[in-house]
């Protein structure tokens, strides 16, 4: 009982399960026990009156003193309990002695640290952090008398850069700037003059876009109509406003080789306008505010990546995977070791750290990868394939494949192009 109350017990706070190692325990600084040092030496003085007093009273100047002693030791432990402490997934203090008090945050909340250095912090080496982070409420704002600042704020930083959490803010201004750079370097965007379209017909040709009909054919000579002005112009999929029931879906893409600035490609015929829900929000949205091209985009982009979870999900089911599980395993299969850093995993995968856990705890109770600590007082804890997830991983490789990833819809060459325009919007956000 007496331990539980001068050992905060930093240990039983992990979650070893997932791996969780202590980077630095931080106490407080020695400066911080000289106020409670000095309350107990007053209790010491007033007690020592007690030989100076008549003995029928000196009772009295004792039970004060051993009162304000008890009291000096009760704010030393106090501090003593007090702990930061910096893993390799999070921060969090403990301090109490009767009722304990635990606050945590994430290394991804932590926007950022600053430190204060006194006079006297700066000659004995100390000083006091500030957390600018969502978690500011819970006990973390304010972190008192840590000795050697520099080293502890170098190792947080550290460790951040280390779990790939520290992501680069982009100003509005400099986010104009990326657009205006893009809108210069990128596409060009056709009218639709005679000569153009000749040689979009030429290249759809080559692309084996063949039309059907001369009825298509004509149709695709009608003049296209822009969306934007000025600086901004979009071209609309399809053929002029007096096609109003269908509309032709094509993809224009900067190919960068010599022949051509750019190539149209028809991907197919879609739905009618009218009965199609995403097109009938994109013109609701329209009415009111600006980027209807976009908005489409984004939300068709949205609705096809959940439809392709869902099948991938399906197929990978007899197996007992998801496609999550399934990617985590393939990223370990493709590594040369078959093993990879858990943060480096969970940065791979683009997902929160608690889902990536929990798909790592999964494979590893089902004996499909193994975690391991790397040797070394700061070492990473490892995800290593093992045999039996490699031979699952090939099985679900074949069934995907045998899917054709869902998208079995689309050619080979209109799977490049999209690759390329997609790839390209993720260069710029990476």
């Amino acid at each position: 009982m007496f331990g539980a109350l001068t050992d905060p017990r930093v240990e039983d706070h992990l979650i070893a399960e997932e791996g969780e190692i202590v980077v630095d325990e931080v106490r407080r600084h020695f400066l911080a026990f000289v106020s409670p040092t000095l309350i107990i030496l007053l209790g010491l003085a007033v007690a020592a009156l007690s030989f100076t007093v008549p003995i029928d009273f000196a009772s009295i100047p004792l039970g004060i003193g051993a009162a304000i002693a008890l009291f000096g030791v009760y704010r030393a432990l106090f501090v003593h309990m007090d702990r930061f402490v910096i893993t390799n997934m999070r921060v969090f203090r403990i301090h109490g002695i009767f009722t304990q008090h635990k606050a945590t945050m994430p290394m991804a909340r932590i926007l950022d640290i600053s430190v204060h250095k006194p006079l006297m912090g700066r000659i004995f080496r100390y000083g006091h952090f500030v957390f600018e982070s969502a978690a500011q409420d819970q006990g973390l704002r304010d972190i008192r008398y840590v000795g050697r600042p520099d080293e502890r704020d170098l190792t947080i930083q550290t460790v951040i850069q280390r779990s790939g959490l520290r992501s680069a803010i982009t100003s509005l201004n400099s986010r104009d700037e990326d657009e205006d750079e893009e809108i210069l370097d990128g596409d060009d965007l056709v009218t639709g003059s005679s000569s153009d379209i000749d040689a979009d017909l030429d290249i759809d040709s080559e692309a084996d876009t063949n039309f059907e009909s001369e009825e298509e054919l004509r149709a695709e000579h009608q003049p296209r109509f822009s969306a934007g002005t000025g600086q901004y112009p979009a071209v609309r999929t399809g053929v002029g406003p007096n096609v109003d029931t269908e509309e032709w879906n094509t993809m224009e893409f900067n190919t960068g080789h010599g022949f051509s600035d750019s190539e149209e490609f028809r991907i197919g015929s879609a739905s009618p306008a009218l009965n199609d829900p995403v097109s009938m929000a994109a013109s609701a949205w329209e009415m009111r505010w600006p980027e209807r091209d976009r908005m489409q985009t984004a939300t068709e982009l949205m609705r096809a990546h959940r439809f392709l979870i869902d099948s991938l999900d399906e197929k990978l089911r007899p197996l007992g995977l998801t496609y999550a599980r399934y990617e985590a395993l393939l990223l370990l299969f493709f590594d040369q070791r078959g093993a990879l850093p858990l943060v480096e995993l969970t940065d791979q995968l683009q997902v929160d750290t608690s889902s990536s856990f929990s798909t790592v705890r999964w494979l590893e109770d089902n004996d499909l990868l193994e975690r391991a600590l790397e040797p070394g007082d700061d070492g990473e804890v490892f995800a290593e394939i093992t045999p039996k997830g490699r031979a699952l991983t090939d099985r679900a490789s074949q069934i995907v494949a045998d899917a054709r990833f869902g998208l079995d819809t689309m050619s080979d060459a209109e799977c490049r192009q999209l690759t390329n325009l997609l790839a390209r919007q993720r260069r710029i956000r990476d």
